[in-house]
């Protein structure tokens, strides 16, 4: 791939990009190097909805919306205690559509509810408590 290649670039061209993901965050729905994912360009999005946008250091990142504002929005991975740092709307280059899984199932992201995660957007805190708790537990256990 060359290093001028550019998801927008595609996303502005083709409306939809195609490519398997590098990263933990967004674990369990997808799986790093494993799954699939297709995203399509789109100016409309919602609260649940899984996005990527590119950061202010030109990386890309796909996290689901947790809250939309006025001219800002809200967003934090799946498996993340963390959120992200408030982003411009403009900056999110499209919607994830659908996850292809390594035995061929396809989660259709509209229709599946499960995969909105209403658990991630609305008890965000509590969610993170959790992980903070298992972190701290198991390096715990590995000393």
């Amino acid at each position: 791939m060359p290093s001028s290649y550019k998801f927008e670039d595609v996303l502005n061209k083709d409306g939809e990009l195609i490519f398997t993901n590098v990263g933990y965050s967004m674990y369990p729905l997808i799986k790093q190097r494993e799954d699939v994912l297709r995203i399509v360009k789109s100016d409309t999005y919602k609260k649940g909805d899984i996005v990527l946008y590119k950061s202010e250091i030109d990386h890309y990142v796909l996290h689901r919306i947790l809250k939309i504002k006025k001219d800002k929005v809200i967003l934090a991975g799946d498996y993340n205690y963390f959120k992200d740092k408030p982003i411009a709307k403009d900056m999110i280059l499209g919607v994830l559509k659908s996850i292809t899984k390594k035995d061929g199932k396809i989660i259709d992201l509209s229709k599946d509810k499960k995969a909105r995660r209403f658990f991630y957007t609305n008890f965000f805190y509590i969610k993170a408590f959790f992980q903070i708790i298992g972190k701290v537990l198991h390096l715990r256990k590995i000393k």
